[in-house]
């Protein structure tokens, strides 16, 4: 009777690879909210590019002198950079004291913060109070006193008295400071008009230069990119939900015993797997689908490269996280943990990736701890990219080979543990 009728019902047909994968994707197609998930994410991550942000990190004004509020406020803030911070206490508010802080700034050796205290009722128990504080309470290189006679003074070559010099710190590029404040101080008593000055310095042309191993961006691709990794972080919301509700499928049945009918009637464990895999597969394609349709919203120019690498980019990254949070729920086999978790994965992997933020000056264990994060790597894809680097290609195929095979391995694995202990409690 078994035999003939199959097992709890399920004959031949029902029980091929096809079905299955029928099966499945009728039930998630049936679903409103998966229709909303694929439509509504790709739409949010069109208007990211749309909004042209453009962020401070990158804003190339690394010369830029930082105004303090006040002389109690902390110039350590602005040495995220590794720069060595100097903190200008200006008294005297005049065009030369604003044209030497700014050529000071100019040099690219130092983070400038200048505090105007031209208004202040300045004793030399002000500065040395401010002092005192600025080397135990704050961080920076040094500090550097402009009186309210800098002018006179420079005019009448008394280059040495117009500014005070404070060392804060055994920072090394101090050393350099004081010969570059003589150099600007012997330049403006040189000349009468500033601008003359001005007439005689070569225009500046900013080079970087990468390290081993480092891709160097211009100022618009790094906006680019950085509105890309938020871009990406919607999209790969939707197919972590996408693959959710192909998970969702499996613990139905699971609940309704239909995966322990499945085993019994000799199918093994890989191939339902496989079967939920390929479910995934035709819902990512279907989510990219519909990508690359928004993605005529936008010009080529606001992502940094051509509609094509822009998909070839999402669909690996979306089936691996599809693929992913499917294998969670398929394991966990309960619905309100599975969708916590997978959306716990997702704000973790994304936090910790570089797509918010770069990670680049950050401390070496957040570093390692990206390196296991998915969309660390396709960040890495679209430096490579916007390079013109073709081994861009290679890096992505061996990333996406890499990650579905771990997680399609760990999902059988875990599969075959869950049906072990199905069999042992019953």
């Amino acid at each position: 009777m078994l035999g003939a009728c199959g097992v709890g019902g399920y004959d031949k047909e029902e029980q091929s690879l096809n079905s299955m994968i029928k099966s499945t994707l009728k039930l998630i197609f049936r679903t409103g909210i998966f229709w909303i998930f694929i439509v509504i994410m790709p739409v949010i991550s069109i208007v990211m590019f749309k909004t042209n942000m453009e962020f401070s990190t990158f804003t190339g004004e690394s010369y830029k002198v930082e105004e303090l509020e006040n002389a109690d406020e902390k110039a350590g803030y602005f040495g995220g950079n590794g720069g060595c911070v100097i903190k200008i206490y200006d008294a005297s508010g005049s065009e030369k004291s604003e044209f030497f802080i700014n050529k000071l700034s100019q040099s690219g050796l130092f983070t400038v913060c200048r505090a105007d205290i031209s208004g202040e009722n300045i004793t030399d128990d002000f500065i040395n109070t401010h002092i005192e504080n600025d080397g135990k309470n704050d961080i920076m290189g040094a500090a550097v006193y402009i009186p309210a006679s800098f002018d006179d003074m420079v005019m009448n070559g008394k280059c040495e008295e117009a500014i005070t010099l404070y060392i804060l710190s055994d920072d090394e590029r101090v050393d350099v400071l004081a010969d570059e404040l003589k150099l600007q101080l012997v330049k403006i008593a040189s000349v009468a008009d500033l601008d003359s000055l001005d007439d005689l310095i070569p225009e500046r042309e900013t080079v970087n230069v990468a390290s081993a191993g480092e891709v160097v961006l211009t100022k618009e691709q790094n906006n680019q990119k950085q509105t890309m990794g938020y871009a990406f972080s919607f999209l790969t919301l939707g197919f972590v939900f996408a693959g959710f509700f192909v998970a969702n499928t499996a613990i139905r049945e699971q609940k309704n015993g239909v995966l322990v009918r499945i085993n019994l009637a000799g199918i093994d464990t890989f191939k339902y797997f496989t079967s939920k895999f390929i479910s995934v597969l035709a819902v990512s394609i279907l989510m990219m689908i519909v990508v690359f349709a928004c993605s005529f919203a936008i010009d080529t120019s606001e992502i940094g490269m051509d509609r094509l690498q822009y998909i070839l980019l999402i669909f690996p990254m979306g089936l691996i996280f599809s693929s992913l949070s499917m294998f969670m729920g398929i394991v966990m086999g309960e619905v309100m943990s599975a969708c916590v978790a997978t959306f716990v994965v997702w704000v973790i992997s994304c936090m910790f990736s570089g797509m918010y933020f770069p990670i680049t000056h950050t401390t070496d264990f957040i570093k390692y701890v990206s390196y296991v994060m998915p969309q660390k790597w396709f960040m890495d894809v679209v430096d490579m990219l916007y390079i013109g680097d073709e081994k861009a290609y290679v890096m992505l195929l061996c990333i996406t080979a890499a990650y579905l095979l771990l997680i399609i391995s760990l999902g059988s694995f875990g599969l075959k543990v869950k049906r072990t202990e199905s069999w042992g409690n019953s």
